[in-house]
């Protein structure tokens, strides 16, 4: 499995983060094609090798003209959505910005739909995180890490007016990552940079996973420090792991004034909608009342789907969401000649390597279907000849 580590000792902005990509051996053109991409041909980028403290690495300028303009979250989406980037991309870019205008909510007690973006709504900011979405992508990372974050020091001048280091919308994006502050007087992590993180490592904050390193990145800062490289480390590599590993989420709310029949309706939307589970529990709620948990499991990029299906199709005012790691045995489906016919069969390997096999359900029910043998006679003969086919 492709992961990332991203090694944050001298901070996290969004710049930075391109950079080490493109460092790490990300093809520069992804990254200098995107004014095109976002249809801002105003935009251009400069790619160039620097020395920071002796250390050398990539910088990535994002040169654009003067704005007047403060964009709200529905105008950065519209952007993302015309752009010609992949579906991949363009849903983490959103979970970005998303993540950005719930941070700025939070700070000034409003809606996130009425949030005035300024730094990070400008289009320079907007090519950095929509860049790191798509070399993330590109790159076909499945998982994020990273080290204690350096968020630096002193006081910053903000469009607010002077906050202390971390400014209040980057420390609520930072909230559950382990930061630690230094000398330097000077903000080191960007909201842009936190926000990326917030997304992309999730809840995967290991400091010191375990992995082989295929690739090292430098993406240099605009910053010159007295003792320390003003630069992001990335470091790509494998994980060996005996499962399929992936990060999903539970969405789940208990209903207590829902007809019971519209339950079957909800899973299935749910489903059509990306969620790889959905299920309903009987339970006994607060003064003793009967009602059912309505859970469904999905990635991030699904969430506002699924949460919005939820909203529109059932009767709850509030979801409650459950960030979780799953680990699948690896698995594979072929198809196999049977005294019954032809059907499909999933395989998944075990991890001391034995390998379990079992018809497909779908097929067994439609052979009983058509034919006057129970469903369970089915089964038994099936897995009867998948075993001795897998002996020989």
């Amino acid at each position: 499995m492709k992961i990332i580590y991203f090694d944050c000792f001298s901070g996290i902005s969004g710049d930075m983060v391109l950079g080490a990509f493109i460092d790490a051996g990300l093809d520069y053109e992804i990254i200098a094609s995107l004014p095109g991409k976002l249809n801002i041909p105003q935009v251009k980028i400069e790619i160039n090798k620097v020395v920071k403290n002796g250390l050398t690495a990539t910088k990535v300028d994002v040169n654009c003209p003067h704005e007047h303009v403060h964009r709200h979250l529905k105008d950065i989406t519209i952007i993302i959505n015309n752009s010609s980037i992949s579906e991949n991309a363009k849903e983490l870019a959103r979970q970005i910005f998303r993540k950005l205008a719930e941070s700025e909510a939070r700070v000034h007690n409003t809606d996130i739909n009425d949030v005035h973006f300024h730094e990070v709504g400008a289009l320079d900011a907007i090519v950095d995180i929509v860049g790191a979405a798509v070399a993330y992508d590109a790159l076909g990372i499945k998982k994020a890490f990273v080290s204690a974050i350096n968020v630096g020091g002193g006081m910053v001048e903000i469009a607010h007016g002077t906050y202390p280091v971390p400014a209040p919308a980057t420390a609520y994006l930072l909230e559950n990552f382990v930061i630690h502050h230094s000398s330097v007087k000077k903000e080191l992590v960007t909201p842009t940079g936190a926000a990326i993180l917030k997304v992309l490592v999730g809840m995967d904050r290991e400091f010191n996973p375990s992995f082989n390193i295929k690739n090292i990145g430098y993406g240099a800062g605009t910053a010159d420090l007295e003792k320390t490289p003003n630069v992001l480390r990335i470091m790509i590599g494998e994980i060996e792991d005996s499962y399929n590993s992936d990060n999903k989420l539970i969405i789940e709310c208990n209903i207590d004034n829902m007809d019971p029949q519209i339950f079957p309706y909800l899973i299935e939307q749910v489903m059509n909608a990306g969620a790889v589970d959905a299920y309903v529990t009987p339970v006994i709620m607060k003064k003793g009342r009967p009602g059912h948990l309505f859970t469904a499991v999905c990635s991030t990029l699904e969430e506002n789907k699924v949460t919005d299906i939820i909203f529109k199709e059932s009767t709850t005012i509030g979801v409650r969401k459950i960030r979780t790691e799953r680990s699948k045995l690896k698995r594979k489906i072929f198809k196999m000649d049977t005294s019954l016919g032809n059907i499909q069969v999933k395989e998944m390997l075990l991890p001391n390597g034995d390998v379990r096999r079992t018809p497909e359900f779908e097929d067994c029910k439609k052979i009983a279907e058509q034919s006057e043998l129970s469903l369970k006679e089915i089964q038994e003969t099936l897995m009867a000849e998948i075993n001795r086919k897998s002996t020989k």
